[in-house]
């Protein structure tokens, strides 16, 4: 597997706050120390806030969340203050721990319905099975829809349709994209996926089995009083989107990491967790957060920034930082420190966590029991990854043989 970019040693040398060229055009800034990373996510001064981004970003493509204005409140990737700790409080109740462990057996009955139909697949053809495409993505997808109650059958469709439904949400420029083009050039359908939708929000208002959808309806409710359908389906798309997109990367380094036979076979639980940790550092899914703009003139590690600047923090940079970790580079599960930036830091530390850590150890513990034999159907150093902009890493394939 190539090795990741040396642009994160040059920022680190060219200091802790580093102005660039952002890909959208115009000036931005990348932090590259740990102390001042952690110092700025929790700095009400940057905020989120799209309006702030210069005229030209236009919306995700651009790595920018731009929310349609009535549904902002609902987005709690794109608020700040008073309005984000809001929605934190409406959405935990949802990812408690406790609540999760109890749906452990249900997420292994996922994984192993996958790893199964995979391995019967690539019996009948003589071919190595494809995890990228055929379990990374869609076992955190179909985990996430079914904690939220909503009936997904077909992992592919509604991985294609979520990705559009993000991109209409949060303002990407299709009409650009489509050229002026009719209804036949605007992406797949997502009616299908939108009835879904429908159907585990209808559910959440009546008696039935307990869902992270009900919890929400429930939550939302004595937060504001009241809440739509439209606005539970915003929300919940938004979970389905970061629930699996990100989650799906990571599981594809993962999973190469334990194929490669680098966790022990007669690993306990407690050595597991270590290695989840040591590879949530060593591939973070995702190099840089989400943009942050200064909410005014303000100095920060002797840096002088505009109203208005976009700001990132370094995640692969500062995960892979020699002061920090010694030989930064290497995979060590063993290593006696694993602070990270993964998750990110401050308020808008990652919710969904403790949902990711869950599902990387039951993967771990399915795929080891049901299919000990399974290998990778290629050397580890052959493996390949791509990157798209500042934003995921993800694996281009992993062929294995799990039988």
């Amino acid at each position: 597997m190539r090795s990741k970019p040396e642009l994160h040693d040059t920022f680190r040398r060219a200091g802790a706050i580093v102005e660039v060229e952002a890909p959208a055009g115009g000036p931005a800034w990348v932090v590259t120390d740990d102390a001042l990373a952690r110092e700025v996510l929790a700095d009400p001064r940057f905020v989120k806030d799209p309006e702030l981004a210069p005229e030209s970003w236009r919306g995700v493509d651009d790595g920018l969340d731009r929310p349609v204005p009535e549904l902002r409140p609902f987005t709690i990737i794109a608020v700040d203050g008073e309005d984000h700790r809001r929605l934190r409080r409406v959405h935990a109740p949802a990812f408690n721990p406790r609540r999760l462990a109890e749906r452990t057996d249900r997420i292994a009955a996922v994984a192993g319905r996958l790893f199964g139909e995979l391995a019967d697949a690539s019996d009948r053809s003589g071919e190595p099975a494809e995890l990228i495409g055929g379990f990374a993505y869609h076992f955190p997808l179909l985990v996430i829809c079914d904690l939220l109650g909503v009936p997904v059958t077909d992992p592919a469709m509604a991985r294609e349709a979520v990705g559009v439904l993000k991109a209409l949400g949060l303002g990407s420029p299709q009409d650009e994209k489509n050229g002026g083009g009719g209804a036949e050039e605007a992406g797949p359908d997502t009616s299908a996926l939108v009835a879904l939708l429908s159907t585990a929000v209808r559910a959440s208002a009546e008696d039935g089995p307990p869902s992270m959808t009900r919890v929400l309806r429930e939550r939302a409710t004595a937060e504001f009083g009241s809440v739509s359908d439209d606005q539970l389906i915003y929300m919940i798309t938004g979970l389905i989107f970061a629930g699996h997109d990100t989650t799906g990367s990571f599981l594809g380094f993962l999973l190469a990491e334990v194929l490669a036979g680098r966790l022990a076979p007669d690993a306990d639980d407690t050595a597991v967790t270590r290695f989840v940790e040591e590879a949530l550092r060593h591939h973070p899914p995702v190099p840089y957060t989400l943009w942050r703009f200064a909410a005014t003139e303000l100095r920060i590690g002797g840096v002088l920034l505009p109203r208005g600047a976009p700001v990132l923090v370094d995640i692969e940079g500062i995960n892979t930082d020699g002061r920090h970790h010694e030989e930064p580079h290497e995979f060590r599960p063993q290593r006696p420190s694993n602070r990270k930036l993964t998750f990110g830091d401050g308020p808008h530390y990652c919710i969904g966590e403790q949902l990711a850590q869950l599902e990387s150890r039951t993967m771990i513990e399915v795929l080891r029991t049901t299919f000990p034999a399974a290998r990778l159907a290629l050397p580890y150093d052959e493996l390949r990854w791509t990157r798209t902009g500042a934003q995921t890493a993800r694996l281009t394939e992993l062929p294995v043989w799990l039988r």
